[in-house]
C-alpha cells in the first residue's frame, strides 16, 4: 500500500445553465488546487469526467487500499482548494482513510456524494457486508 493521496478534479463541471463555450469551473477548481502549495505525497490530476454533472464542481479522493470519497457542490475558488488539501491530508493520515463527518472541513460534509470501501475491507464469505469503523 501506498501513502499518496490522489485529488481527482473533474474537469468538465460547470454550473446549470452555464454557457456552454465559458471556462469550466472544475478547471478553474483544478487550477486553484494547482496554484496551491501541495503537501508532500497529495497530488492533483483532473479527469474528464466523474459522472456528478448535477453536483458540480466533483472531486474525487482517492489511495490504493484506502476508503476513496466522491464530493460535490463545491465552489471552484481558493477556500475550497484549501479544504481539499486539508482533507487529503487527513485521509493520507489514517491507515484506511476513514474520513468520519464531524473530522472533514465544513464544505465536505453536506457535498459527500459517494464513500467507495477498499476491497481490503471484504469480509470473507458468500455475502459479506462491509462495515464502516466507528
Amino acid at each position: 500500500m501506498t501513502d499518496a493521496t490522489t485529488l481527482l478534479i473533474c474537469t468538465r463541471c460547470r454550473a446549470a445553465g452555464a454557457d456552454p463555450d465559458a471556462p469550466r469551473a472544475g478547471e478553474a477548481l483544478l487550477h486553484a488546487l494547482a496554484a496551491a502549495d501541495l503537501p508532500a505525497g497529495i497530488s492533483v490530476a483532473g479527469v474528464a469526467c466523474i459522472s456528478a454533472c448535477k453536483r458540480g464542481c466533483a472531486v474525487a479522493l482517492v489511495s490504493e487500499g484506502k476508503v476513496s470519497y466522491v464530493f460535490g457542490d463545491l465552489a471552484p475558488d481558493a477556500p475550497s482548494a484549501a479544504d481539499l488539501i486539508t482533507v487529503a491530508l487527513a485521509h493520507q493520515a489514517c491507515p484506511i482513510g476513514h474520513l468520519p463527518r464531524a473530522q472533514r472541513p465544513e464544505r465536505l460534509r453536506a457535498g459527500i456524494l459517494s464513500r467507495i470501501p477498499p476491497l481490503t475491507l471484504r469480509p470473507p464469505g458468500v455475502l459479506p457486508v462491509i462495515t464502516w469503523p466507528a
